[in-house]
């Protein structure tokens, strides 16, 4: 499908005729409106070529100015210590407040009702040791078999501790 009216709320969208080659594919590539945000990526190469990337669920591709944000911190850390949580470039102690608001609209709630905090698997960690009580009828995790380990390890000890 291809989008080629957008205003407002109102999208029409019309499919396209779709051919199986790569031309075809860098063709839509170079139309495509996020194409311009490639240039603001590291893409690994093999034989001297950049790579075709498919790992978006995990670190994804490193952005060209990673290193510039995380020699910030690491400096901030260096200069103040603790005192970072208040008086770093980006206090640590604060971090969080600018997503609350999009954090709440995404799930329905309201900014105060909502936290955002360490990584998925210690977050489904903490969801399965919070929520999870399993019954004699009821008591089996559905999660894809090839999950991450450190989230199998975390599912495993829930299972564990019943």
């Amino acid at each position: 499908m291809k989008d080629v009216f957008s205003q407002s709320s109102i999208k029409i969208i019309i499919p396209m005729n779709y051919i199986n080659t790569l031309q075809f594919a860098q063709q839509l590539d170079k139309e495509d409106e996020l194409f311009k945000f490639r240039e603001r990526f590291c893409f690994p190469k093999l034989n001297g070529k950049d790579v075709l990337y498919f790992c978006g669920n995990s670190l994804g591709l490193q952005p060209k100015t990673v290193k510039e944000y995380i020699n910030t911190e690491l400096d901030d850390w260096a200069k103040y210590g603790v005192e970072g949580h208040f008086e770093a470039t980006h206090p640590w102690f604060s971090y969080h407040e600018p997503f609350l608001e999009p954090i709440a609209r995404l799930v329905g709630a309201l900014p105060s009702e909502v936290a955002v905090m360490n990584g998925l698997t210690v977050n489904l960690h903490l969801l399965l040791v919070s929520f999870y009580r399993p019954t004699k009828d009821r008591f089996k995790i559905i999660c894809e078999d090839d999950a991450f380990p450190s989230d199998q390890i975390g599912r495993a000890s829930c299972r564990e501790r019943v």
